[in-house]
């Protein structure tokens, strides 16, 4: 694993001198949680208390928005109910995306577990809310609101994983049938379904590296 390592080098790895130890620290923490970040479909039915939720959503008060526009919204959802109606809407998606694959390949597709929606204690829908009016730097990419609450939902999966806990994307979910299956508020269009809970399973590695279905790349990048 490439990160890994950074959280280890030491005071004369060019930190600068102006860099103290507890920079270092905070240094070496940050890459640790980087590097064991993972996508969890596997989870205890352990629930998560309220204020570890709350806990957790004031990252969206410390997230970065284009325009200090914070274009976001979540909904939690607990209810089994509401659960088992995303969950319809998921195994629909699956259908349709393992036509997409062929012989072995769609073979493993199927093996693969792709969410825990009903595993997990709770849900996150993670909403678009378009700004009321024009946003400061969006002239040329109005959609960066949306890089906004992407960029969120990037700091909360860190959050989650220095509590110890795990979170995972679905992204087999339609927008449509999640804001049909969930109570949105106006206007609101759900950008991710989120599982959150205690993992079930100790990752070392991404789950679908794991199950060969594909590995990481290294960084493509060129210096101009």
């Amino acid at each position: 694993m490439t990160a890994a390592p950074r959280g280890e080098r030491s005071d004369d790895d060019g930190a600068g001198a102006g860099a103290g130890a507890g920079h270092s620290l905070d240094r070496d923490a940050l890459w640790r949680i980087l590097a064991t970040r993972r996508d969890h479909r596997h989870f205890h039915p352990t629930p998560v208390p309220r204020e570890t939720v709350e806990r957790l959503l004031e990252v969206f008060a410390v997230a970065p928005s284009v325009g200090l526009s914070q274009p976001w919204h979540v909904t939690v959802i607990e209810d089994r109910d509401v659960r088992e109606a995303v969950h319809e809407g998921f195994r629909t998606v699956r259908r349709t995306e393992s036509a997409r694959f062929d012989g072995q390949r769609r073979e493993l597709y199927y093996s693969l577990r792709l969410e825990g929606i009903l595993q997990a204690p709770v849900g996150l829908v993670v909403s678009h809310v378009p700004p009321a009016g024009p946003v400061l730097g969006t002239t040329s990419v109005p959609a960066a609101t949306e890089y906004s609450v992407v960029a969120a939902i990037t700091l909360l999966w860190l959050a989650v994983t220095a509590e110890g806990l795990g979170m995972g994307w679905v992204s087999l979910v339609d927008p449509d049938h999640l804001s049909r299956s969930v109570p949105l508020p106006d206007g609101a269009r759900p950008l991710a379904y989120l599982c959150l809970g205690h993992p079930a399973l100790e990752l070392g590695e991404p789950l679908l590296q794991t199950l060969g279905w594909g590995r990481r790349a290294p960084l493509a990048v060129d210096w101009v």
